[in-house]
Formats: structure tokens, sequence, C-alpha cells
């Protein structure tokens, strides 16, 4: 997993821009790109929209803002909503332009009605943020900041550096759905448009013309962040469908499956016929397979928890490696692993994993390179240490992968099927094994045959 970065400081830039509105007049933004540091320090308070919750970053910027109104709220505690001094409000404006989702935050708890102004937002803002904060379930609930969700909070924060503040509500609901479920496009109609005052903005920064090569870079580099939005939603609605689907085939074919096997070991026991209770046997055979299917589609959708513990990954290949042992020699495979003398190897270096579940992922790809030889082949299995991963391959002799078997390869829902090269749900449990792991698994052509590499991100290593 990538460590954490600050994201660097920028020069503030505002671009004059003629914006056509609903109404059909022509009012004056600015195009506002981000200035300050924008790594985040927690959550600003949950949106709520009946019994679904949303978390904002809260950033450096929006604390420092937050913290002065707070401060400004206790010295005027003895008042009713105190007017805002100019100087106060400016501070605040300048936070929201700068911080995309602090700026969402504020226009999402916003209970007035119609477009708002910059400068009206931050002053309802400032009056009513202590009282939000106080809230006592404002909290409750909290999701745990991850890594990945840091990585998608920069990605959105480079992205909302490429538009005007003027569309930042077009597309707020992709902070949202970060840490919240999807947004309807009912409550998206109810948001309010936020309008910047053309004065203060005038006020602050230069009006600066940027070139038509950089506004057609912004161009491009925001068209990037859309397919990259919209290959996330795909996968995200992808792995609900198959939760779902899992779910119901768990319930509505397991117990059939488990009558079957029943009776089928029934009938085995009383059967003195070799070829009937070879048959028999088939059967049970088949209804395992299936269940195991299920079972793995089940994994697949809903993993459960990592139980970390330090372990030797030169003992997880041994261990699975001798389990294939037997099969390999009867069908003439020489199953073997490297001694690489060089400094990536370490044999001795522990890491902090679910040794289980690396194990069964290991075993995935040796039972996935077996399928594929057949008989009489190779099977070489190395691991090397680096700076940053952790790298186990399973390299075989079989037939190799095309193109298309290779790009979906971990998808469940490909069927496609290599001559002689088993493509189950195996390998899409062996994947998520690796992702919960923060790695990645993945499957390429070598000189001859298939090379899997499973990567493990390095602060694994204790």
């Amino acid at each position: 997993m990538e460590s954490e970065q600050s994201l660097p400081r920028m020069q503030m830039k505002q671009t004059r821009v003629d914006s056509f509105n609903p109404s059909g007049s022509i009012h004056v933004i600015r195009r506002s790109h981000i200035t300050e540091r924008t790594s985040p320090m927690g959550l600003l308070p949950c949106l709520r929209r009946g019994s679904e919750r949303w978390w904002l970053p809260q950033t450096e910027r929006s604390t420092e803002a937050i913290s002065h109104l707070l401060l400004m709220d206790r010295r005027n505690s003895s008042g009713n909503n105190p007017s805002l001094d100019g100087a106060t409000r400016d501070r605040v404006c300048r936070a929201l332009q700068s911080d995309p989702s602090y700026f969402v935050y504020a226009a999402l708890t916003y209970t007035g009605s119609g477009p708002v102004e910059l400068d009206e937002l931050a002053t309802w803002h400032a009056h009513n943020i202590t009282e939000q904060l106080a809230s006592g379930d404002a909290y409750l609930g909290a999701p745990k900041i991850t890594t990945n969700i840091e990585k998608r909070w920069r990605k959105l924060t480079d992205h909302f550096r490429t538009i005007p503040t003027s569309r930042w509500m077009e597309d707020a609901h992709l902070w949202l759905e970060v840490t919240g479920p999807q947004v309807s496009n009912t409550w998206r109609e109810q948001w309010p448009t936020v309008r910047s005052d053309p004065n203060t903005l005038t006020a602050t920064t230069p009006n600066n013309n940027h070139s038509v090569l950089q506004e057609f870079a912004r161009s491009v580099q925001h068209q990037k962040f859309l397919e990259s939005a919209f290959d996330f939603r795909l996968r995200g609605e992808k792995l609900a469908a198959i939760k779902q689907l899992a779910y119901g085939l768990s319930h509505e074919i397991n117990n059939p499956l488990a009558n079957i096997s029943t009776r089928a070991e029934q009938l085995q026991r009383g059967e003195s016929d070799p070829n009937r209770s070879a048959t028999l046997q088939r059967i049970i055979d088949q209804v395992y397979r299936a269940h195991e299917m299920i079972a793995d589609l089940m994994f697949y959708a809903n993993p459960p928890e990592l139980e970390r513990q330090a372990c030797l990954p030169r003992d997880l290949l041994a261990e699975v490696t001798e389990t294939f042992k037997e099969e390999s020699e009867r069908q003439g495979i020489q199953l073997q692993i490297s001694n690489d003398n060089s400094d990536t190897f370490h044999p001795e270096r522990e890491i902090r994993a679910d040794a289980t579940m690396l194990k069964e992922a290991i075993r995935v790809l040796i039972r996935n390179a077996i399928d594929a030889i057949g008989c009489q082949g190779t099977i070489v299995l190395s691991l090397q240490f680096d700076l940053e991963c952790i790298t186990i391959t399973v390299a075989d002799s079989g037939p190799g992968l095309s193109e298309q078997a290779r790009k979906h390869a971990f998808d469940p829902y490909f069927s496609g099927r290599e001559a002689g090269r088993g493509m189950g749900l195996g390998l899409c449990r062996a994947y998520r094994i690796a992702q919960l792991h923060e790695g990645d698994i993945s499957l390429a052509s070598g000189p001859s045959g298939c090379v899997a590499t499973l990567t493990l991100p390095a602060k694994l290593t204790v």
C-alpha cells in the first residue's frame, strides 16, 4: 500500500468564465484551483438523509477555518446569531474555494432554498457549524479511514482542480460515495447551486488567462477522471450484484445439494457393485464441487476479516507445495521452489498476514498451473523481497493464456475457458485474498506457459 502523501502546495489561480445559467442570464464566475494542502486529518460531521449516512474528509484547511469559527462563536456566546465580520467571512469563503470537500459539506448542510451566493453560504455555515459538531450523532458509526479511501479522496481533489467552483456541486456525489451509498438523483436535484460573487473573487487574486493547451490538458485530465470514476462505480455495482447472487445461491441451491449428497452417500454405503459405487462417488464429488463454487462466490462478495500473524512466506510456499507432491508426481509434473541466492530472496524474513488465506491463494495458483499442464511439465515457485513489495510467482509450462483470458481471469462473470486451463472462481478467490492484503495478482504469458504473480506490500514485513 502506498504511504500517505500530502498534496503539494499550489499557486492560487483564477480565470474569468462567462457561464450561462438556466434562466438565460449570464453571470460571471471564476475558476478556483485548490491552493492549500488538503491531506485528510479526519472526518467532518456526517451528512444524513433518512437512515443513510455519508462522510467527507476534514482537511487542514477546513480545520483551520472551523477552529476560527469556534473561537469566534465562543467570544460571541452572549449574543444570538451575531453578524459575521467581513474578515471572517472572507476567510471562510477562501477555505471553501480551496477545499472541495469542505465546499460540498457546507452546501449540503445549507437549509435554504434556491441558488446561494458563496458569501451567504459562508455566513450560514459560520452560524451553524458549532451545532453540527456538537450533535450527539455527528460521528456515530464513522468509518475507518483506509489508505484506499485516502487515495480516492486525493484523486477527487485532483479532479476538482480541473473544474470551476460553479460546477463542483455537479460532481459532489462522487465525494459522498467514497464512504457511503450511491446518492439518489432525487436528492441531487434538491442540492443548492452555489454562485461566487465576482467582486469578492476579484479582490483575492488577479485574473490570469490560461493557454488553449492548458485548457485542453485539463479537459483530458477531467475525461480520464470520469472514466476512472465510471470503472470504479461499475466494479462496485458488479460486486453488489455478485453478493446478492451469492446469497441467493447459498440459500436456494446449497440445501438441494446437501440432500443429493446425503442420499448418494447412503446409496453408496449399501452398494456392492463397484461401477455403481464409482458413479455415486462422482455424484458426490460434483456436489462438493458445486458447493465449493458457491463458497468461492460468497468469499469473493463478502470475505471474512483477516487474522494477521507473523509467518514466513518461504514456509507457506513449502507447506502448500507439499500438498501437491503426490498429485504432481503422478502426472509427471516437476513442482519446485526456486532457491534464489540473490539479495532479494531473504528466506528468513517474516511478514504479518493471514497465513491461512495466503496459503489458499498460493494453492489456487498451483492448482491452476497443474490443470493447465495436465501431464508432463514443470512448475517453478519463487519468492522475492524488495523495498516496495513481496513477490511470489508461480510459472508453469502449460499452454499459456490468450489476451482475452488474461484480461478476464479474475472476473467471476467471465465463462471463457482456454484449452487445458481451468479458469474457475478459484482465481477470483485468490485475487480477493490479495486485495484484502492490499496486494495484487497478475497473469502473464511467459516464454512457455503462464506466470502468475502475487504481489504484497512491503509494509507487511515484520
